[in-house]
Formats: structure tokens, sequence, C-alpha cells
């Protein structure tokens, strides 16, 4: 519930003009600082050093894990990426295509490649849902996964987690 919680006052001070620092003390009498990075992204820093940010838009698409690009003319729409003072950390990021699912997952196999990743998995379903999984020798993973929509785009959500 604190993590919804959280989720809630990110996502309001994201949306509205306060303060762009602001300190919450959760019922737990833990401390954590949210943080309004420009209209379209947020931070939660907790006390440990672990780290959230929620963005969307343009702001979506810089600084993904490993290196990894957002798929070239996609309209990124979120990323949600964290990080722990262990180092361990990773994003979700989703975007939209006109791209078919298997062209976009062809070129994630591609990009995991370039960062000495081994194929894990690979999926083709019924509608033309496609997905592909790597992993490299250090454990750091990234899955894509490509979904025709509705609307004639295909929506992607890449998943990477890094150690």
């Amino acid at each position: 519930m604190k993590k919804l919680t959280l989720l809630f006052a990110t996502a309001a001070l994201a949306s509205c003009g306060s303060e762009p620092t602001t300190t919450v003390t959760t019922s737990d009498g833990k401390s954590v600082e949210l943080t309004q990075n420009g209209q379209s992204e947020a931070t939660i820093k907790a006390e440990d050093g672990t780290t959230a940010t929620f963005s969307t838009g343009a702001a979506a698409a810089k600084d993904l894990p490993l290196g990894i690009p957002a798929y070239p003319g996609a309209a990124v729409t979120a990323n949600i990426s964290g990080n722990r003072p262990d180092g361990k950390g990773g994003a979700m990021v989703t975007m939209t295509t006109s791209d078919a699912p298997d062209k976009v997952t062809t070129f994630y196999k591609a990009e995991a490649a370039k960062r000495g990743m081994t194929t894990r998995s690979e999926e083709k379903a019924v509608g033309n849902m496609a997905s592909f999984s790597a992993e490299n020798d250090s454990g750091e993973n990234l899955v894509a996964t490509a979904t025709p929509g509705g609307d004639g785009k295909t929506q992607v959500m890449l998943v990477i987690e890094t150690k």
C-alpha cells in the first residue's frame, strides 16, 4: 500500500505546479524525497538510496539501461526505471510504432547481440505478437514484447534488468 501511495503522490507531483522537491514521511517514519524534473518526469529517492524515476514523452526515451535504444521512430509513452544502492536496477519502457512486431523483436535481438547477450527465448504467437528475451554472463536481461494494437500501431514493451 505504501508503494501505491508513493506512486499516486509522484503522479500528482508530476502533474501540478508544486515545488520541485517535496519530502514525504511514510507511516513507518521513513522519508522519501519526490522531485519533479520538468513537466514529464519525477523521481522518488528513499533514505537507503533506492531511486525510481517515472517519465513520459521525450524524457522517457533517454538514458535507458545497458545503453539499449528506443526503437527507431517509435513514440515512447512511458519509462519507469529504478536503481538500488547495490547497483542493481532496470527499467520498463513502453512505446508505439507502425512497424510489425517481428521487425521490432529482430531489432532488439541485434541490439542484445551487440551487448554480448545470448538469446534465451524467441516467440511468435497468434495475432502476430512477438517476444524476445536475452541475458548476458552477468545476469543482465532484456525482454522485448511487441503486440499489434487495434489502431494499426504495434505496442512495444521493454523490460531491462541490470546487475
